[in-house]
């Protein structure tokens, strides 16, 4: 499982924010970290950004650590290995069946979303928002996240889960950055895809029930010989720990 994960990772990310209720709510949470409205974001730019960096920082940091932690518990559990695949791949595909709507996972129905009033000035008021949202945003990202957390659980490899939990992150934040770079045209935009959101989660939906059913049986390794021969035989990860 190397090329591929990398790969999902990052669409892992960029489904999570293109999930319904975060990109309804990413334009506000830019305004509380920066105090600014949708058509005054172009006067402050420069503390768009650097506010967009910290959280995405905070958010990053949390998602990375949650990596290594189930690849190392997935290295101290390589004997169940199996049992890990089974259990991770029914899990998924629960997950799948829920963002259909075909039934409801409760823990997934519940928000832990952090209120504030005022914004959020100062790095480590951002960075804490960044934290808050890693931990309390499960319905949007919960799912999908879960699906990287299994891949760096099933690979029993702490320097590969960290790989896949930064891709994610960087799938995560590519929008996000995105937005701070142009908030009043990204608020304006996100106002007219949100309508089509439910596409998105009918294909986040999808990639949960395909990895569920690779991983159950134990085919992951499929996508990656597959990839890895369109690749000449050589992995992203053989790329980037050559010397």
């Amino acid at each position: 499982m190397e090329t591929p994960g990398v790969f999902l990772s990052y669409l892992a990310g960029l489904l999570s924010f293109f999930s319904p209720c975060v990109l309804a709510m990413a334009p506000g949470y830019l305004a509380v970290l920066t105090g600014c409205l949708p058509g005054e974001g172009e006067k402050n730019q420069s503390q768009m950004v650097k506010a967009a960096l910290v959280f995405i920082a905070g958010f990053s940091l949390v998602f990375i650590l949650l990596g290594a932690a189930f690849s190392a518990l997935g290295q101290i559990l390589t004997g169940l290995r199996v049992v890990f695949l089974k259990v991770g791949g029914l899990v998924l595909i629960l997950f799948g069946l829920s963002q259909w709507g075909i039934f409801r996972f409760f823990p997934l129905q519940q928000e832990f979303r952090f209120q504030v009033k005022k914004p959020l000035t100062g790095t480590a008021g951002r960075l804490l928002a960044g934290i808050t949202f890693a931990f309390g945003w499960t319905p949007c990202v919960g799912p999908i996240l879960g699906m990287i957390l299994a891949l760096a659980g099933s690979s029993g490899q702490v320097g590969l889960g960290l790989l896949l939990l930064t891709v994610y992150s960087l799938g995560l934040a590519t929008p996000f950055f995105i937005m701070a770079l142009a908030y009043g045209r990204f608020y304006l935009w996100s106002k007219k895809i949100l309508p089509y959101t439910k596409l998105i989660t009918v294909l986040s939906g999808f990639l949960l029930i395909v990895v569920g059913v690779l991983l159950f049986t134990d085919r992951f390794t499929m996508l990656t010989i597959y990839l890895n021969k369109i690749m000449g035989g050589r992995s992203l990860e053989h790329l980037l720990r050559r010397d």
